[in-house]
């Protein structure tokens, strides 16, 4: 598995991704798609034999991003790596493809000095999302509840972690 910068060439195969996993992250058109990347921090993807098999977009500070996580956010913190989205194929579960994209943000944090910021859905509930974060060292800094019953939680990890 190989993790790199996502290109313009990159992005069917992550809007395919995106719509795969809608239901977690949210919808976005190839318009919105392309915005997100340009106004990111950093967006990679992982490729396994040249196929795309996973993404991750993050922004920072200062984003002209209409989301009301990002917005939670930046009225609590004034420097961040703040991961907006993060997709695996159903293929590659369980291969590492997550922690090598976790990786990558946390190599940027600390090569920041920021912490690491994201969040995970509580309704509907994402189990694995929430173990695995417990993992890796994040701590609930709290909730936000949405229009439409979604709920997600918080999360924060400072750099020196």
């Amino acid at each position: 598995m190989h993790v790199r910068a996502l290109t313009s060439e990159d992005l069917p195969a992550v809007l395919v991704l995106n719509r795969d996993h809608e239901e977690m992250l949210s919808p976005l058109d190839a318009d919105q798609l392309a915005t997100l990347v340009d106004i990111s921090l950093a967006s990679w993807v992982a490729e396994v034999d040249g196929a795309i098999v996973g993404f991750a977009i993050c922004l920072g500070p200062g984003a002209a991003y209409a989301s009301d996580n990002y917005r939670w956010f930046t009225e609590r913190y004034d420097d961040f790596v703040y991961l907006d989205r993060i997709a695996v194929d159903s293929s590659a579960r369980r291969a590492g493809v997550g922690g090598a994209l976790y990786d990558a943000l946390d190599a940027l944090a600390s090569e920041r000095r920021v912490p690491a910021l994201c969040e995970v859905n509580l309704v509907p509930r994402n189990d694995p999302s929430l173990a695995f974060h417990a993992t890796r060292g994040f701590e609930c800094v709290g909730e936000l509840a949405h229009d439409g019953g979604k709920v997600v939680r918080m999360f924060a990890r400072p750099h020196d972690r």
